[in-house]
């Protein structure tokens, strides 16, 4: 087993007193066992530590760490990033391609990729060196998948997308579906051909039961690091930048452009061709319905500056107390006008 020692070497951290206590798993403050170590990041979570069972704890320096050994860093939630990459290492993947997966005309697979269970390649599709394809996963023709990608079991990507580097695509998740595109003429709707591509960017991580519409004609673009949570919607000519984050329920319509590193909460909805500007955030359940200059904050629906939001969201709350005050008021006055009139005035 490593020793706290040696998971602060791995981590770059500072060990604050006893070094060779041995480290057997991960847990969080509140649970856990001898053996084990956790993290604090956050000083709301201060008071636990005198009762927590962790052997061991990672949290800045300076900080109280209660007297248990300790590992201090300046990113407590980097470094136990770090430390569970170390105490979890992945099952290294053997090479090849399982006898039940099904593989097209003239697919060019690079070294030691992982080919699983009843996995479909199509035709002329390329896979980079070291990625791993799942079982069940179905990878259509033509597409390119670049250098250590991981499809979890049962993705589907469509004819023609194309992959970065180091993409991971989790359960259930579709890339290159078709866009909703429709033309009504006579109450009739009739569909339009979707003949684009979903480009998928280096590093990118889209999570279970996500869907990447394909583009209508060009492409649908998710760029370099961008994190996408479970159950989110990319439309058709949707065009996302470097290093943004959507949490769950995120929703895009088409041929909206998000610049880089942009936060979108949970199930925050976009309306069609805005653009969101780069370091934008976007509060969970916001409606955005128009363009965003870059570097803001919104919230509500519809969306508006997080400062406004708030104003209104206090007047809202006074409403009730607002109402009460209007009744007594008009109660008042009706009292004073069914008051008779003295003679003479």
């Amino acid at each position: 087993m490593p020793t706290l020692a040696q998971i602060a070497e791995v981590v770059g951290g500072e060990v604050d007193g006893d070094g060779s206590i041995e480290i057997t798993h991960a847990c969080e403050i509140t649970s856990g066992s001898a053996g084990g170590i956790t993290f604090l990041a956050d000083p709301k979570y201060d008071r636990h530590l005198d009762s927590s069972p962790a052997s061991a704890i990672i949290l800045k320096a300076g900080a109280d760490s209660h007297g248990k050994p300790a590992i201090r860093v300046a990113n407590p939630i980097r470094a136990f990033a770090e430390a569970l990459a170390f105490l979890y290492p992945e099952v290294p993947r053997l090479p090849g391609v399982h006898s039940s997966a099904t593989l097209g005309r003239n697919v060019q697979l690079g070294r030691e990729v992982c080919i699983g269970p009843c996995a479909v390649i199509g035709d002329e599709v390329a896979i980079g060196e070291g990625s791993i394809i799942e079982a069940g996963v179905s990878v259509g023709r033509g597409t390119t998948i670049g250098r250590r990608v991981q499809l979890h079991p049962n993705v589907v990507i469509y004819d023609g997308m194309c992959l970065g580097d180091e993409v991971i695509i989790h359960s259930g998740t579709v890339i290159g579906s078709d866009g909703y595109g429709y033309v009504t003429e006579e109450d009739v709707h009739h569909k339009i051909p979707q003949v684009g591509r979903a480009v998928i960017g280096n590093q990118v991580e889209i999570g279970a039961n996500s869907a990447v519409d394909r583009g209508t004609i060009g492409d649908t673009i998710i760029g370099d690091g961008t994190k996408i949570d479970n159950l989110v919607h990319i439309a058709h000519n949707v065009k996302i930048g470097r290093g943004c984050l959507f949490a769950g329920m995120v929703g895009i319509a088409g041929s909206t452009t998000i610049g880089d590193f942009v936060t979108l909460a949970g199930q925050v909805g976009v309306a069609d061709h805005v653009t969101i500007g780069d370091r934008v955030v976007v509060a969970a359940k916001a409606g955005v319905r128009q363009s965003i200059p870059a570097g803001r904050f919104y919230a509500g629906d519809p969306a508006v500056e997080h400062q406004k939001w708030l104003r209104q969201y206090g007047a809202i709350k006074q409403l009730p107390e607002l109402t009460r005050r209007l009744r007594k008021l008009e109660a008042s006055l009706a009292r004073l006008e069914n008051v008779p009139q003295k003679e003479g005035d």
